[in-house]
């Protein structure tokens, strides 16, 4: 595990909704070598969906600005969510596979006094954790242990496909976030509907319907399994699960509750650090009572 130093993606999400995430990733990163650097400039990735189904050029030119800032202080870039991921990563991509869309790019940002070179690479936290710090050095960081607790993990559907974009996982049957919930001292759980979207990207359109058919489905699928907690690595996911729950358990009369928590606030609890500091009293779905209440301590979610 080699200390370097990163330009912090943290998006939109995360600083609006969920500041207690940007937290808890400052505070734990640094543990497994990643010094973050704050970068003035930096905007919205764009939206894979709302931006890049509508306008393509557009959504490559700011993903390629981005990246850029990044260059200028020869940084490569690490992220905290799923589609901030994606975009970054299409645009370095697409730029490298076409010269010309670089050079109408680059026409672009010369107006902004920027320039896309192809310098700097793009990570999200989930493949720099499995990849370039390794579960080994993982695993020798524990001081805590998490044995006994019962993980559901859902890697999200930006960070798994396509394969080319990112080679992270095998879309059809993922297992290197569950390896990395192995290194922690956990046990993962398999669920039928594993690979399914988490449905937040009906919920963003306005269709809550169907986002709270697939959350109720996939909710049920991991209460079925035996699961404690759901770990996410994005943002929107965890939105989806904790805040989605609220509602899709009153709508659907669900009798459970499946706490979720970000891999890096499992990872933070394994390395030592307190249940205040990993701020778990921000969530929304409180464990109350299961046993991941028990196992952290008389219910802290």
């Amino acid at each position: 595990m080699n200390d370097a130093s990163y330009a912090f993606f943290r998006g939109c999400m995360i600083p609006v909704k969920l500041p207690h995430l940007e937290y808890v990733a400052r505070l734990v990163l640094p543990h497994l070598g990643a010094h973050l650097v704050d970068v003035d400039g930096f905007t919205c990735c764009p939206d894979p969906v709302g931006v890049g189904a509508v306008d393509p050029f557009t959504w490559v030119t700011v993903g390629a600005r981005n990246v850029s800032l990044a260059e200028e202080r020869h940084l490569d870039v690490l992220t905290l969510c799923n589609g901030c991921a994606y975009t970054l990563r299409h645009a370095v991509h697409d730029l490298a596979e076409s010269p010309e869309l670089r050079d109408r790019v680059n026409g672009i940002l010369a107006q902004t006094s920027h320039t896309y070179q192809g310098t700097s690479q793009v990570k999200h936290f989930l493949p720099w954790l499995a990849r370039d710090v390794g579960f080994e050095a993982i695993r020798r960081s524990v001081q805590q242990p998490l044995t006994g607790l019962r993980v559901a993990t859902h890697t999200g559907c930006h960070l798994l496909s396509p394969y080319y974009l990112h080679g992270f996982d095998d879309s059809e049957d993922p297992i290197v976030f569950d390896q990395l919930v192995e290194a922690l001292g956990a046990t993962p759980v398999d669920y039928e509907t594993k690979t399914m979207c988490c449905g937040i990207g009906f919920a963003v359109s306005g269709q809550f319907d169907p986002s709270g058919e697939v959350l109720k489905t996939k909710l049920t699928d991991i209460h079925a399994a035996g699961a404690d907690c759901i770990a996410v690595g994005c943002p929107f996911c965890y939105q989806q699960f904790d805040m989605g729950q609220l509602t899709t358990a009153r709508k659907f009369g669900l009798d459970f509750k499946v706490p979720v928590l970000n891999y890096l606030q499992l990872l933070g609890l394994a390395l030592g650090l307190g249940e205040e500091e990993m701020q778990l009293k921000a969530h929304k779905v409180k464990a109350n009572g299961t046993s991941l209440g028990e196992w952290l301590g008389g219910g802290a979610l």
